[in-house]
């Protein structure tokens, strides 16, 4: 089966919460078999750094939702937004 990466922009609720707090939060509520392959910060304004993940997934009906549903559900996250995505 093939595999996805799809880059995220992930903003965070307040400018006093760190891209790297966010980050972990991530890591703990994605399931087995997603994986955070690469991450950075992007400045936005007034202090506010938006998180950026890649994560690599199985190409999968629904999973994109369901991986993009999990991430919202994350504490301190605002929004999220698909950069990209493509295809292993």
């Amino acid at each position: 089966m093939a595999r996805i990466v799809g880059t995220y922009k992930i903003l965070p609720e307040d400018p006093s919460i760190e891209p790297a707090t966010i980050k972990e939060r991530v890591e703990k509520a994605l399931p087995e078999d997603m994986k955070v392959t690469a991450s950075g910060e992007r400045p936005i304004a007034f202090g506010l750094k938006a998180l950026v993940v890649d994560i690599n997934f199985a190409e999968q009906d629904g999973l994109q939702d369901e991986l993009e549903a999990i991430l919202e559900k994350i504490e301190g996250v605002s929004e999220i937004e698909a950069l990209q995505l493509f295809r292993l």
